[in-house]
């Protein structure tokens, strides 16, 4: 099912800073989302090691996110931790049409 989350892309980037984790509640689903640039990426907000909140972690320079509780990296493209001492990240496909930016739930 498709939650629309902006009106356009122009919407998406004046909203969401770039590399920038954030929290987004779409169906009651945690759900942690990153722009860069003009893409999006989103992923259930918690982490598959301990479950803490992911929105809270940054963004490193290898392009991982970092979580705030014990500091695991999160490859943004393929989800897995960098030293695969958990599974990888729950990625959630999004969808970018005429109509909008959508999750697909």
């Amino acid at each position: 099912m498709l939650f629309k989350l902006f009106e356009t892309l122009q919407e998406m980037e004046i909203k969401l800073q770039n590399n920038q984790p954030r929290l987004v509640v779409v169906a009651n689903k945690n759900i942690c989302v990153v722009r860069q640039g003009k893409g999006l990426t989103a992923f259930e907000n918690e982490c598959p090691h301990m479950g803490e909140g992911l929105s809270g972690g940054l963004i490193n320079f290898m392009n991982e996110i970092v979580c705030p509780l014990h500091s695991y990296k999160f490859n943004l493209h393929n989800g897995e931790e960098e030293s695969r001492r958990c599974p990888t990240l729950k990625f959630i496909v999004v969808e970018f049409n005429s109509e909008g930016v959508f999750l697909d739930l």
